[in-house]
C-alpha cells in the first residue's frame, strides 16, 4: 500500500528547483516551483508554501494558486525543508538538498481521512507513518513550534502540551546501581579519610551521593576515582551522569563520547540523549535515543525515544514508537499512558482515554494515569469513555489525595450536565469540600465549588468561594471572571469592572507565557523515508 502511495505521490507532483545566475540576481538564489495536490490527486489551492531553515529566521513563503501551483525564491545558503500547510490537512514536508532539488514530492492528506478522532491506534494499513522493526520516518530538522498549530481547541492543545511534559516525568528516576543496605555515609566517608588514594573508597562514596541525588557532592569524589582509574567503566559512566545532573553538559558529553569510542553501549546513547536535550540540542537528543533503541530495544529506551518525539510535537512518530513499545511491553503502565498522551495530542480523544484507563488497571495505586485522565476530562466537550469509573476508583482508594477528589467531582458534574435546583449535586460538593480539607490552598477546587453554588442560585456563597480561590492563586483567570459576573449580578458594577480588568491582564500574561514556552520548545520536522522517489519514466 505504501509503495503505491509513494508512486502516486511521485507521479502527481513535480517540483523544479533551479539556480538563478542571470539578470543581476544573486548566484546564491534559487527558484522553487511546483504543484501541491491532495491524496486523491486534486490540486490544493490556498496552501501555504515556505522554505524553513535553521540558518535564517526569515522564511521564504508563498501560497498555491487555483491549480495548486506555486513559485518562490529563496537563498541556497538557507536550504532546509520545504513545508506545505493548509487547515484541515496534514503538513507535507520535504528536505531541500543538492540531491533533492528536483522532483520533490508534496502531497497534503486530509486530517479527517488520515487521523480521524476515536479510531484505533496506529496500524500498518491505516497510516502514513509506520513502525515495525525499522521506522519509515526520519526526524530531518527542527522549526518554530508556534507556526505549526495543533489539534483541537486552545484548551485541548494546552492539555496535550501538559500531558507531553508529564509523560517525560514518568521516565525512570533510578540513578546508578542499587545501594548496599549496609552502607552508610559516615562509614564511606571514614573509608575515604583512611585511604584518600583508594579508587574503591572514592567510587563507593561517589556512588552513594549519586544514588541519593546529591549530585554536587558526587562530582568531586567520582572525579577523584576517575583520576585514580580512568579505565573503570562504571565509575566513568556515573561521573558523566553526575556532570549532566549538575549542568556541566560539555564535560558530560565529552566523557560519554570517550566511553562510546571504547565500546558501544545503549545506556551511553540514552545518557547522551539526556545531555543533548538538557543542553537544548533536541535534534541530537532524538538521534541518540533512537540509537539506544537500535542497540537495546528495552522498555526504557523505547519510552525515552517516544517521549522525546512527543515533547517536540512529532505526534505520529511518537504514536508509532509508543505503540511498538506497548506491543513489546504490554505490562508497561507508563508506555500505555504515554501512548494515550500522544493519541490525545492527535485529537483521538476517546481512544486516548481508553489506553490510559488500561494503564491505570496495570497498577491501580499509581496516581499518574488518573491524573492524565483528569486533565483529559477537564478539557473535553463531552464525557469520555471509562474516565468516570477509573476516577471513582481513584477517589475511593486515595481519599486523602486532593486531586482524586477534584477530578472525580468534575467527572460527576459532567455527567449531570448543568446542575439545577432539582438536581442532587451533594456528592460533587462533598468531593470538592474534601479536596479543600486536604489542601486548603486548592484554588481550582474553590473555583469549582463556587460555580456549583452559583448554579444553585446561592450567589453570596459563590462570591466567597471565588474570593478564596483568588486568595489561593491570584493568577487563576476564570476565578476573576466568575467573580466579576457575580458582582455584576449583585449590582456592584465598580468591583465587577475591576475584576474584569484583572481577568484581562492575567489572560494576556498567561498567553505570553504559553507563547514563550512554545518558542523555547522547538518542533521536530519529520519526513517519510523514500517518500519522494523520482517519477517512473
Amino acid at each position: 500500500m505504501m509503495s503505491k502511495f509513494r508512486s502516486a505521490l511521485a507521479a502527481m507532483v513535480t517540483v523544479v528547483c533551479m539556480a538563478l545566475a542571470v539578470g543581476g540576481q544573486d548566484s546564491t538564489d534559487q527558484i522553487i516551483s511546483g504543484v501541491v495536490r491532495d491524496s486523491d490527486g486534486a490540486p490544493v489551492s490556498g496552501a501555504t508554501i515556505r522554505v524553513e531553515s535553521d540558518a535564517s529566521s526569515h522564511f521564504a513563503q508563498t501560497t498555491t494558486g487555483k491549480d495548486g501551483r506555486f513559485s518562490l525564491r529563496c537563498s541556497k545558503k538557507d536550504r532546509g525543508v520545504l513545508r506545505a500547510q493548509k487547515t484541515g490537512f496534514r503538513d507535507a514536508v520535504q528536505m531541500l538538498t543538492e540531491a533533492t532539488s528536483t522532483n520533490i514530492g508534496l502531497v497534503l492528506s486530509r486530517l479527517n481521512k488520515s487521523a480521524p478522532a476515536n479510531t484505533a491506534p496506529l496500524s500498518p494499513n491505516s497510516r502514513d507513518i509506520e513502525f515495525d522493526d525499522k521506522p519509515n520516518f526520519t526526524v530531518a530538522g527542527i522549526t518554530d513550534w508556534t507556526a505549526a498549530g495543533g489539534h483541537g481547541s486552545d484548551g485541548n492543545l494546552r492539555a496535550s502540551e501538559s500531558l507531553a511534559k508529564d509523560t517525560r516525568s514518568l521516565g525512570s528516576q533510578s540513578t546508578g546501581n542499587t545501594r548496599n543496605p549496609g552502607e552508610s555515609e559516615s562509614a564511606l566517608r571514614v573509608a575515604v579519610l583512611r585511604q584518600p588514594d583508594s579508587f574503591q573508597a572514592n567510587h563507593a562514596l561517589g556512588s552513594f551521593y549519586l544514588q541519593d541525588h546529591r549530585f554536587g557532592d558526587a562530582v568531586p569524589v567520582l572525579g577523584k576515582a576517575f583520576a585514580l582509574d580512568a579505565t573503570n567503566y562504571e565509575n566513568s559512566y556515573e561521573l558523566a551522569e553526575a556532570y549532566e545532573r549538575t549542568g556541566q553538559y560539555e564535560k558530560a558529553r565529552n566523557l560519554a563520547r570517550q566511553l562510546l569510542a571504547r565500546a558501544e553501549h545503549a545506556e551511553l546513547h540514552r545518557l547522551l540523549g539526556d545531555i543533548e536535550e538538557a543542553s537544548n540540542q533536541p535534534l541530537a537528543a532524538e538521534r541518540e535515543y533512537e540509537k539506544a533503541v537500535q542497540q537495546d530495544a528495552s522498555e526504557e529506551n523505547y519510552f525515552d525515544w517516544a517521549g522525546e518525539l512527543l515533547v517536540h510535537r512529532a505526534i505520529e512518530p511518537a504514536i508509532a514508537v509508543f505503540t511498538k513499545g506497548a506491543r513489546l511491553y504490554p505490562r508497561s503502565e507508563r508506555m500505555l499512558a504515554g501512548l494515550g498522551a500522544a493519541l490525545f495530542a492527535n485529537a483521538q480523544y476517546a481512544v486516548a482515554t481508553e489506553r490510559v484507563c488500561e494503564a491505570s488497571d496495570l497498577n491501580p495505586p499509581d496516581p499518574n494515569p488518573y491524573l492524565f485522565l483528569g486533565k483529559m476530562e477537564q478539557v473535553s466537550n463531552e464525557p469520555l469513555p471509562c474516565v468516570e469509573e477509573k476516577l471513582a476508583r481513584f477517589a475511593h482508594d486515595q481519599p486523602e489525595n486532593p486531586w482524586a477528589n477534584f477530578y472525580y467531582a468534575l467527572a460527576l458534574a459532567r455527567t449531570k450536565a448543568l446542575p439545577s435546583k432539582g438536581t442532587d449535586t451533594s456528592k460533587v460538593e462533598a468531593l470538592l469540600q474534601n479536596a479543600i480539607r486536604v489542601d486548603p490552598k486548592f484554588a481550582q477546587a474553590y473555583l469549582q465549588l463556587g460555580i456549583l453554588f452559583s448554579q444553585r442560585g446561592d450567589f453570596a456563597k459563590a462570591v466567597g468561594l471565588y474570593e478564596k480561590s483568588i486568595a489561593a492563586d491570584s493568577n487563576l483567570a476564570e476565578a476573576h471572571f466568575r467573580l466579576a459576573q457575580s458582582y455584576r449580578q449583585a449590582g456592584d458594577h465598580k468591583r465587577a469592572e475591576g475584576e474584569l480588568q484583572i481577568f484581562d491582564r492575567v489572560k494576556r500574561s498567561d498567553a505570553a507565557q504559553v507563547e514563550q514556552h512554545r518558542r523555547e520548545i522547538r518542533q521536530f520536522v519529520v519526513v517519510l523515508r523514500n517518500s519522494a522517489e523520482s517519477p517512473t519514466k
